[in-house]
């Protein structure tokens, strides 16, 4: 019987489905009848659950329309595709399986209803396994099958675990298993229900997460070995200068454990905090830092120097994060370098000494010489032999000079000296130096000026011109067809100025591509050079060093097979003809001209014959003089005698020159005189530092007469009175021989000649020369010149074109 009520009722679903029955509840939440299954029929849809009401408590219309919305709502769930829905009785045995089992499954309803349990279509080690863990979780002994995946539920335990499913094809898939018991009005069991999900989408997700998760481990664990295996202290910091992270160099370095490092100031491990701190400043301003040198101090106070290179880095969003610094423990170079500098003062040293030693006994054979030269009683063999002293005296200065030039190149400390010059001329003392080379070679040779080039120049000539020497040195000797060429133009420019543009052109054996970047090398040769035996592999570095000082550059282009051609590039600045020396050859000294005031000249030496040799120059000139023989006798006889001018050594013993013009120059009156350094050190900082202490010019021994008297005279002021040149004596030093005023020489006398000068033979070429004056003596005088002026491709080009004639 139904009794009717005012309001509807709606049974709890969730509690039909779990316990086989359910209250009914009114609108306003009052309960008035309960909803029990009574009968549970399949069909291939699902199933229908069919509900006795007890208490008749309701009006029948409205229980009718309850019960209805009821069915309705558990026809939803266990219709559902998405879950499957297996009711079993109290055995196991299969009485429900809806849509959403048969979807997952592969079996339809009929197929398992009233045949088997759910055990049967899981996986059954798994079931075996859940046995043995529930007997030892409950402490009571659970037979593997069905009753180990519903005995918690049978025991009132709320139950939810993961399963392998098996399907009718045999393919596994996991699923979440939820098992309810449900039971009668008195409570007791009359079946299960479990409800199921297929999880494999959810352990797909897993899966990859846990290969992401291990993919990330292990890219930590590569980040972290590369890291550790670094030979470079790491460090991490954020933007305040904090560590966070390092590596085990770092520890080594510091001497700290990394915990013990991870949270502290960056700045607190080295000697200078400021300037490490500034480090980690200028990587956030700059983004990056290179060869920022700190030295680090460990625990144990061990200090090290090291050279960082740090830069930011960012997270994914380009947010700043910190810094990253590696440093590299640099004290093996540290000790090198100092090595290194070492070796170069030693070197400079040794060159400074020999220079010196050399050029005192050059100073004495030269000045004497010039002496020498003065007397009238002279035999013109006596002054040819003179002559011959100083030019020979003159050559080997010039070797020396080289020597100390090339180690300057090596030290680094070479300068530029630029000057105006005419370009015009530079060339063709080129082209006759090389035209001799070319012509024994068969060879055919060019220099040419092509275009508005100007006649004056202004820049380093003996480095151009060194430059030029190496580059057709090179062209020359390695060219054994064709020929040689020297292209010189001027580019004009508007934004970057003018250029010189020099091509030097060869039809030799080219330079391959490989061996092209090892031309400017020190100490690298191409196989070509390797093979020729020939050369140190350093002309064409000095020459690219002495381009680049005078603000150019030198490339080549070349092919193997085809030839080279060398590019010199250098800015272009014109000169004035005026600036450029005149070449006038005034005479003799011959004394102070009248009317002047007497000029004292103080001479400090320790070397005898030096002071007699100035002494001897400047006496009988009018000067008055007094000698001494070290700084601290010229600073007595500066207090005693109060001289205009001081000729000062640099080297002496007791008191040095650099002591004695600091001491004379902070003495009173130590001003007025002028103090010119007469040195045998060709090294300029030598020379500039003389000039700093107080020197006001300096001349290097040996000296010319002239240079002498020209810097006295601009120093004090003095006014000489010269000898006059007879016009034939200066015809016969401006007397140029050609090959038509040696017309009529012998072809044996000309071949001897020949072979003097390809030999070096100076006492034989000489001596021919002497033949030559019998005949010629205009002619032996300009070949005696070019002789003892070491010209000897002067020389060759005029005894090969006596061959055209």
């Amino acid at each position: 019987m139904i009794k009717a009520v005012a309001s509807p009722v709606v049974p709890k679903v969730a509690d039909v489905l779990a316990n086989g029955s359910a209250d009914c509840i009114t609108g306003e939440g009052t309960r008035v009848a309960s909803v029990d299954v009574r009968n549970v029929q399949a069909s291939r849809q699902g199933a229908s659950v069919v509900p006795a009401i007890e208490e008749e408590v309701i009006p029948p219309k409205r229980a009718e329309e309850a019960l209805l919305k009821a069915g309705a709502l558990q026809s939803a769930i266990f219709n559902s595709a998405n879950f499957s829905s297996i009711a079993t009785d109290e055995r196991g045995v299969i009485q429900i399986f809806n849509v959403g089992a048969e979807r997952m499954l592969g079996y339809m309803a009929a197929e398992v209803m009233n045949k088997i349990t759910p055990a049967d279509i899981s996986d059954p080690q798994e079931v075996i396994t859940r046995a043995k863990a529930l007997s030892a979780e409950l402490g009571t002994t659970i037979t593997p099958g069905f009753e180990a995946l519903v005995f918690k539920a049978s025991r009132g335990i709320e139950d939810i675990y993961e399963l392998t499913y098996i399907r009718k094809d045999g393919s596994r898939f996991p699923a979440i298993v939820s098992v309810t018991a449900l039971r009668d009005a008195q409570g007791g069991i009359i079946g299960y229900l479990l409800i199921g999900t297929d999880n494999t989408a959810r352990k797909q997700v897993e899966a990859e997460r846990m290969l992401l998760d291990q993919r990330v481990r292990d890219q930590q664990f590569y980040t972290r070995s590369l890291i550790e295996s670094n030979i470079d202290a790491l460090i991490t910091t954020d933007p305040r200068g904090i560590i966070t992270d390092v590596n085990k160099q770092m520890e080594a370095l510091t001497g700290c454990t990394r915990d013990e490092l991870i949270g502290a100031p960056f700045k607190d491990y080295f000697t200078d905090p400021e300037r490490a701190d500034a480090g980690i400043k200028r990587v956030l301003g700059e983004s990056k830092v290179t060869d920022y040198e700190l030295t680090a101090r460990a625990r144990d106070g061990k200090e090290t120097v090291v050279s960082y290179n740090a830069t930011t880095f960012h997270d994914r969003d380009r947010k700043l994060q910190g810094v990253f610094a590696a440093a590299r423990d640099i004290t093996e170079r540290k000790r090198y370098e100092l090595s290194l500098q070492q070796a170069n003062r030693a070197k400079s040293v040794f060159l400074a000494n020999m220079s010196h030693e050399i050029r005192t006994p050059m100073n004495a054979i030269l000045g004497f010489s010039q002496l020498m030269l003065r007397d009238h009683d002279l035999t013109p063999r006596q002054c040819q032999y003179l002559g011959t002293i100083n030019r020979s005296g003159e050559h080997l200065l010039a070797l020396i000079n080289d020597i100390l030039e090339m180690s300057k190149i090596e030290a680094g400390r070479t300068t530029l000296n630029p000057s105006t010059f005419d370009l015009s001329i530079l060339l063709k003392d080129l082209e006759m130096m090389f035209r001799v080379r070319t012509n024994e070679k068969k060879l055919s040779f060019s220099v040419e000026m092509l275009g508005d080039v100007p006649q004056y120049i202004v820049t380093d000539i003996n480095k151009l011109r060194q430059v030029f020497i190496n580059v057709l040195g090179n062209a020359v000797k390695f060219t054994e067809q064709g020929g040689v060429a020297m292209r010189v133009r001027a580019e004009r420019r508007d934004a970057k100025g003018s250029f010189l543009r020099v091509e030097i052109e060869d039809t030799g054996p080219g330079i391959s591509p490989d061996e092209q970047d090892k031309l400017f090398r020190h100490f690298e040769q191409t196989k070509t050079g390797r093979e020729a035996g020939i050369g140190t592999g350093l002309g064409l570095a000095i020459s690219q060093e002495f381009v680049r000082l005078m603000g150019g550059a030198i490339t080549v282009n070349s092919q193997v097979g085809k030839g080279s051609v060398f590019v010199i590039q250098l800015p272009l600045k014109e000169g004035d003809a005026q600036a450029v020396p005149a070449k006038d050859q005034p005479g003799h000294v011959l004394r102070l001209k009248p009317g002047q005031a007497t000029c004292k000249v103080l001479i400090a030496d320790d070397i005898e014959d030096n002071r007699q040799l100035l002494a001897q120059l400047l006496a009988p000139i009018g000067f008055e003089i007094r000698m001494a023989t070290n700084g601290a006798e010229a600073i007595h006889e500066f207090e005693k005698w109060r001289p205009h001018l001081i000729l000062m050594d640099f080297r002496m013993p007791v008191m040095d020159g650099h002591e004695a013009i600091r001491r004379i120059r902070a003495m009173a009156g130590g001003e007025k005189p002028k103090i010119i350094a007469v040195t045998a050190s060709a090294m300029e900082e030598n020379r500039q530092e003389l000039i700093g202490i107080g020197a006001d010019d300096f001349i290097s021994k040996p000296f010319r007469e002239e240079e002498l008297f020209q810097k006295i005279h601009a120093q004090v002021g003095v006014d000489y009175v010269y000898s006059e040149i007879p016009a034939a004596t200066a015809q016969e030093e401006t007397f140029e021989p050609t090959p038509e005023s040696m017309a009529g020489l012998s072809q044996d006398l000309i071949q001897s000649m020949r072979e003097a000068v390809i030999t070096a033979d100076l006492d034989q070429m000489l001596a021919k020369i002497q033949e030559v004056e019998a005949h010629n003596p205009g002619a032996a005088r300009g070949l005696r010149r070019l002789a003892e002026g070491f010209q000897y491709q002067k020389l060759l080009d005029l005894l090969n074109a006596l061959d055209t004639h």
